[in-house]
């Protein structure tokens, strides 16, 4: 499984993947992580998941191997490189 850590917020990141086409197919609290938010972003019409969470102020991205699609490991990586967020 692929995990990067991310400079931006999840605020951020969200509107970046919004830019690129990508929707949110789910929001929840991560399991055992009170405060934190795990989203599932898709690209409508496509396979593949890009899981984005956020948890004491670290934001990262998640690619499970079964679920790239084509297309989200190399998203993940373009978002690893965004400018650090100034908050």
């Amino acid at each position: 499984m692929l995990e990067l850590d991310l400079k931006v917020t999840a605020d951020q990141a969200l509107a970046e993947c919004r830019e690129r086409g990508l929707v949110v197919q789910g929001e929840r609290a991560l399991a055992a992580r009170a405060g934190s938010h795990h989203w599932h972003l898709r690209i409508p019409g496509r396979t593949g998941t890009l899981e984005l969470n956020e948890w004491q102020n670290r934001v990262w991205v998640k690619v499970h191997p079964m679920r790239d699609g084509g297309w989200a490991t190399a998203l993940a990586h373009e978002l690893t490189v965004l400018p650090e967020s100034e908050s």
